[in-house]
């Protein structure tokens, strides 16, 4: 099993290196989480008018719900103060901004019930992000907008975090997902048909680790974990935010999480981000890491 550090503050080459070997990390009550945590309430709050987010659900047709997180996701995602924010995050956990690049964040819409599990609200099943060929040297920083319960969160399978699972990410190519797929997602409603990689065999779910916590509690942990989103069954919806990063010095020196099943065509390195412009990582770079591999 491994380790979870609960407020424990640690150099970020440390964290990294904790991370890499499977660790996880919980933070509670950081004030530039709360930060982002409030921002995205508040475009939700907007989006959906004199309707709570967390149970507009209930009160509308899947098919005029289904329009607004599409264009409240967009919001989030590409809004200047988004990446303003995650700067303050990163920044308060003592990353440096110059040598650490992210993703832009995303915001995560995970119905009750069955409403919506496709598309827009697609709850991602059992798989590790180097699946989707994120790089193994990736960190995730996954955040509740709202306060999460077992039933309505991530599910983790740690004991498999160098055990190799039977896969379907030889099938799967970013250049293809940012073309296709990503665009598919708001016409589908009622069954996603997108090239999600899927284990392909059945896996031993006695032993697993759920992330629980009020809103604005940050999850720390590597792209290479085995995990996936619990079905929604409570009373209301799951919103959520994933971050991600990449460190610079980590994609030069070789320093990342294992890779024991992932066969991915393609990288996400080209949407990273710098810390302090919002520069990309050059081409020619991405490359090279690459090549190195």
């Amino acid at each position: 099993m491994y380790d979870m550090y609960l407020d424990v503050a640690l150099p970020d080459d440390d964290r990294r290196q904790r991370l890499f070997e499977g660790d996880f990390f919980q933070y509670a009550a950081l004030p530039s989480v709360q930060n982002l945590c409030q921002f995205a309430r508040s475009l939700a709050i907007e989006a959906f008018g004199d309707r709570d987010p967390e149970f507009a659900q209930f009160t509308m047709p899947v098919s005029d719900y289904v329009p607004i997180i599409g264009a409240l996701k967009r919001k989030f995602t590409n809004h200047p103060e988004s990446r303003r924010l995650v700067q303050a995050i990163l920044s308060e956990l003592g990353c440096d901004l110059a040598e650490t690049y992210f993703d832009v964040p995303r915001l995560r819409v995970i119905t009750a019930g069955g409403y919506l599990t496709s598309g827009m609200g697609y709850a991602y099943q059992l798989h590790r992000d180097i699946w989707y060929s994120s790089p193994e040297a990736q960190i995730n920083w996954w955040l509740p907008v709202y306060d999460v319960v077992p039933e309505r969160t991530l599910r983790f399978f740690p004991d498999y975090y160098t055990v190799p699972v039977a896969n379907s990410s030889a099938d799967f190519d970013y250049g293809d997902w940012t073309i296709v797929g990503r665009e598919q997602a708001a016409t589908m409603i009622t069954a996603d048909t997108r090239q999600h990689p899927l284990p392909i065999e059945l896996i031993d779910r006695s032993r697993d680790l759920l992330l629980v916590g009020p809103q604005a509690t940050l999850f720390n942990f590597s792209a290479v974990h085995l995990h996936e989103s619990v079905p929604n069954t409570t009373d209301r919806t799951r919103f959520s935010i994933d971050l991600r990063t990449v460190h610079r010095g980590d994609l030069i020196q070789g320093r990342r999480a294992p890779n024991v099943d992932g066969r991915a065509r393609g990288t996400t390195l080209g949407d990273f981000l710098r810390g302090t412009d919002f520069a990309p990582l050059p081409t020619d770079f991405i490359a090279e890491i690459l090549a190195k591999r």
